[in-house]
């Protein structure tokens, strides 16, 4: 079982897990079958999207910032009821390929992620661009180490 430790602190601004929440590094790309497809057809595959990913045991279902599906031309397969902190609403559904190079998980077939406007920068200039949701997080061992500002992953 790997074990994998993030420590939250930068020389800048100090300890800033309290600020930012538990963040791990994630890429975003195309779906396989739509990969495959500009593949086939020899058009352009368009390069992944990297920022940070906030575990969010809030959420029931893992989120993207709608615009990257966007950009990379990844249309929406299905709409679904989503509830907020900002109220009920619908939300379209998208599949990608994620990554999370800090536990060494690559090309992760996701075919359900909600897209939603989420995207900001943290305290310390890291740009969040999805909500990691228990969807996901069932599959970890997650401990949120508050004195020592560092979470411990484990899957």
């Amino acid at each position: 079982m790997p074990v994998f430790n993030f420590f939250h602190w930068t020389q800048e601004t100090g300890y800033t897990l309290t600020e930012t929440g538990p963040l791990v590094q994630v890429t975003i790309g195309l779906p396989p079958a739509l990969e495959e497809y500009h593949a086939k057809k020899g058009l352009a595959i368009p390069q992944a999207v990297s920022g940070y990913a906030l575990l969010d045991t809030g959420a029931s279902a893992s989120a993207v910032h709608e615009q990257i599906f966007f950009d990379l031309g990844v249309l929406p397969i299905d709409s679904i009821p989503t509830a907020t902190p900002h109220g009920a609403g619908r939300s379209f559904v998208y599949p990608a390929r994620v990554s999370f190079p800090g536990l060494l998980i690559t090309d992760y077939r996701m075919d359900r992620l909600i897209g939603s406007d989420l995207k900001w920068q943290t305290i310390d200039g890291r740009e969040i661009i999805m909500l990691l949701g228990r969807d996901l997080l069932r599959l970890f061992l997650l401990i949120y180490n508050g004195p020592r500002h560092d979470i411990t992953i484990s899957y």
